[in-house]
């Protein structure tokens, strides 16, 4: 936006006379051709030092060669104050060339392009558009100035062939530079024209100047006088080149006006562009949250399967030792459980069952399911200040630090108690172990209960008696009734057996259950939280594209103004 000063300062110019601003490489004769427009040798080395520095050239009545005459500027510039005539309603920028190495002395050149009304491109003839050159115009084409060229150094042409095929070769590049089919070349020999000059500088007779000129061969061989008369054209009124000098003094400021609306509404286009991007990158990060849940539940399935594993193995010894426990041979361990009823001391199977295999599971389980629930928190947390990050990073500068700063709780997507801790609160091993004996009990009962005396003797004479042929004479002694009862003792223990794994696999479904609404929980309180801590910049971006939107109406009303000056001063020409 410094190009905005320009603008301020073409505006401020447009009643200060015409600005001519030459241009060409260093020891293209600059110097020698602004001598012979001003008839002179104002720009000679000891008094006006122009070869390194920008120079503005201006009238002044007092006539005068005087260094003194010559104000340095803080930059460098150098304003000249010359008695020239043709300065009277034209001001010359020399500059020092297009070629310069100084990037100060570049900077400021191309910062009188955009002021400029007309520009003189000067080039040798022994390098017509050098690399330099043309990186210039390429410059230049970008403000859309008018360019005039001046092919100096006419005389170091052997014949017209050359010469046409040097003009032939400017013009031809000049068009495709400047994308103009319009282009203006003057083949000169400033250093004769200004010996010309200057030998005729003592004549009074300025009336007759012209003529006298006009009558040296050596001035007409020059081709000075065409470049001259174009130019000394643009300062009269009635001709066509005197009305475009006109137009081109009020497009100087409307050119940089162009120039800087289509920076800004490209910067605008971009930043709006952006600020879309940044909207939709932000509801995409939220509508990301959403598959938290799915990430979460792959990465608990390995605690899921250690806790599962775990009561598996419980569940397994608990019934290896009650199918061990209800055997037949084991008849006199069911009689126990049988005789010492409900309320007598716990079988010895009983006790192992408690403190052995269930009591140790239990704690593990437990111990399992709190870590779990802190490795659950933590990822919680971890992914929230992920989340947090990458809005701050990307996001942070349209926000304020008190908008950004609420979002910060990241306990929030803690809140509440784990359900899976809580799993296992309604199991307690003894009284899992006390079920364990009255199954046990139970079977023995069912089986055993209606054999009376003589059933009861038969069965505890098999557990004595060494041989099958003892036990089958046993329970030949007894009731016949006796058989039926023991057939139906492998079924009873597979009922007593399926209990025991249906109450295991019951507490395995209540834990998986409750870590299942632990995931859903999380990842609910993860979206609820991502979509509160976006919300700052959510805004924020709909703020901008709001106003982006705004300044775009404003520019396209500007450029309809600027279009109505552009119509207005061509009317003007034309008229």
């Amino acid at each position: 936006m410094e190009e905005a000063e320009l603008l301020v300062d073409a505006a401020s110019r447009l009643s200060e006379p015409f600005l001519l601003v030459i241009v060409g490489e260093f020891n293209s004769g600059k110097s020698t051709f602004i001598n012979a427009l001003l008839g002179r040798k104002y720009l000679q080395e000891g008094v006006v030092p122009t070869t390194n520095e920008i120079t503005l050239l201006s009238y002044s009545e007092v006539d005068s060669e005087s260094i003194e005459r010559c104000e340095r500027h803080p930059d460098g510039q150098f304003t000249c104050y010359l008695s020239a005539p043709i300065l009277k309603e034209m001001n010359l920028v020399d500059t020092p060339g297009t070629n310069v190495i100084l990037q100060r002395q570049q900077r400021l050149t191309e910062e009188y392009v955009p002021r400029a009304d007309l520009i003189l491109f000067v080039l040798s003839s022994d390098r017509p558009l050098t690399e330099s050159e043309v990186g210039f115009l390429q410059y230049v084409q970008q403000w859309k100035k008018k360019v005039v060229f001046v092919l100096n150094k006419l005389d170091l042409y052997r014949n017209s062939d050359e010469l046409e095929e040097a003009t032939a070769f400017i013009k031809e590049n000049a068009r495709k530079l400047l994308n103009t089919e319009d282009v203006t070349l003057f083949p000169v020999s400033s250093r004769s024209a200004l010996e010309v000059k200057l030998s005729y500088s003592n004549n009074n007779d300025r009336e007759h100047h012209g003529e006298v000129l006009l009558s040296d061969p050596r001035w007409r061989s020059s081709k000075f006088y065409d470049l001259e008369h174009y130019l000394l054209s643009f300062l009269d009124g009635s001709t066509d080149n005197g009305k475009e000098r006109v137009r081109l003094k009020l497009e100087t400021p409307i050119g940089i006006a162009d120039r800087l609306l289509t920076s800004c509404q490209r910067l605008v286009k971009l930043e709006y562009e952006k600020a879309i991007d940044d909207l939709t990158s932000i509801r995409d990060l939220v509508s990301g949250a959403n598959s938290y849940a799915l990430k979460i539940e792959a990465d608990s399935n390995s605690w899921q399967k250690q806790i599962s594993s775990l009561i598996e193995r419980a569940k397994s010894r608990a019934i290896t030792l009650m199918e061990s426990t209800l055997q037949l041979s084991n008849i006199d361990l069911i009689f126990t459980y049988m005789l010492t009823g409900e309320k007598g001391p716990s079988a010895k199977a009983t006790s192992f069952v408690q403190n052995d295999i269930l009591s140790p599971a239990l704690d593990d389980a437990a111990d399992l399911l709190s870590e779990y629930s802190k490795w659950l928190s933590s990822s919680n947390t971890r992914e929230a200040n992920l989340y947090l990050e990458c809005f701050h990073e990307r996001w942070n500068s349209l926000v304020s630090q008190e908008e950004s700063g609420s979002s910060d709780r990241t306990e929030l997507v803690n809140e509440g108690e784990k359900l899976s801790i809580k799993a296992l609160d309604g199991f307690s091993a003894t009284a899992a172990a006390k079920v364990f004996e009255e199954e046990i009990r139970e079977v023995a009962t069912g089986t055993f209960g209606g054999l009376g005396v003589a059933g009861l003797s038969a069965s505890l004479l098999t557990s004595v008696l060494t041989t099958t042929l003892e036990d089958l004479l046993a329970l030949a002694l007894c009731s016949a009734g006796g058989f039926l009862a023991i057939s139906n003792f492998p079924g009873r223990r597979k009922l007593a057996v399926e209990k025991v794994s249906k109450a295991a696999d019951e507490l395995s479904r209540k834990v998986n259950e409750a870590i299942q609404k632990d995931i859903s929980q999380s990842a609910s309180q993860l979206v609820q939280f991502v979509d509160t801590a976006s919300k700052p910049y959510q805004e924020a971006c709909q703020r901008k594209i709001d106003w982006l939107q705004g300044v775009q109406g404003e520019l396209s009303a500007v450029e309809r103004k600027l279009q109505t000056l552009k119509i207005d001063i061509q009317n003007l020409h034309g008229s």
